[in-house]
């Protein structure tokens, strides 16, 4: 199971990190990510969680990858879920 969360986490960042938008900003969106999984990586002998919230941990470092990739204000799944809003 570990090395499943670990192969998508990769997975993620790798292809987040591919043409992002602004290198700088997806530089501060991945770091907490980063160090999340190092953080979960060294204690993972001596301080296991659930494999539920090792699920919730995973889909968040995600969420930050996608946002820091796109800029969260141009993802385009929620263009498509919300319809464009035009600010004048």
């Amino acid at each position: 199971m570990k090395y499943l969360w670990l192969s998508l986490f990769f997975i993620a960042l790798i292809y987040s990190g591919i043409n992002p938008k602004d290198q700088f900003t997806w530089l501060l969106e991945v770091i907490p990510a980063i160090i999340g999984v190092v953080l979960l990586a060294s204690t993972y002998s001596h301080f296991k969680l659930t494999p539920i919230l090792y699920t919730f941990i995973l889909a968040h470092c995600i969420l930050l990858m996608i946002g820091g990739h796109y800029t969260y204000a141009e993802v385009p799944f929620f263009d498509n879920l919300f319809g464009s809003v035009v600010v004048q």
